[in-house]
């Protein structure tokens, strides 16, 4: 019996082990945000694939006339910013469109900023550096 039990408990912990990130299927997005030079917490940021193309890879404000977005917003990751106004987060890769924009939501005000594209993606991860909320 006490053969049948270590075996077993052999078997359950060989089968734990980490999950080893996957850089094929998901992008890691990094970034700051600022409002007045000051951290801006507990915003909602949300990332939605576009139809752009991007002729470089730097992270600028958009206005919302500038997104070819050709069908419903949905969005493809959310979160919020931390008390350091810090944003984290992965995206898919591999959609019918590699190009993202980013909405951040702050008192029922917006703004967008993109793009993330392959100009920009290093090693299936982006920094973002810091986004200045107020344009």
């Amino acid at each position: 019996m006490k053969k049948i039990a270590v075996l077993f408990l052999a078997t359950t912990f060989i089968g734990c082990n980490t999950d080893i990130y996957d850089g094929d299927t998901r992008i890691i997005v990094e970034g700051k945000l600022i409002y007045n030079n000051a951290p801006l917490q507990g915003v909602e940021v949300n990332v939605y694939p576009v139809y752009n193309q991007p002729t470089n890879g730097s992270i600028t404000a958009l206005y919302p006339s500038e997104i070819n977005i050709n069908s419903k917003w949905i969005s493809v990751s959310k979160t919020k910013t931390d008390a350091s106004g810090t944003i984290s987060f992965s995206i898919p890769r591999n959609e019918e469109t590699n190009v993202y924009v980013i909405r951040i939501t702050h008192n029922n005000d917006y703004r967008y900023f993109g793009y993330i594209s392959n100009y920009n993606t290093n090693n299936y991860y982006v920094n973002l550096g810091t986004l200045n909320y107020s344009l």
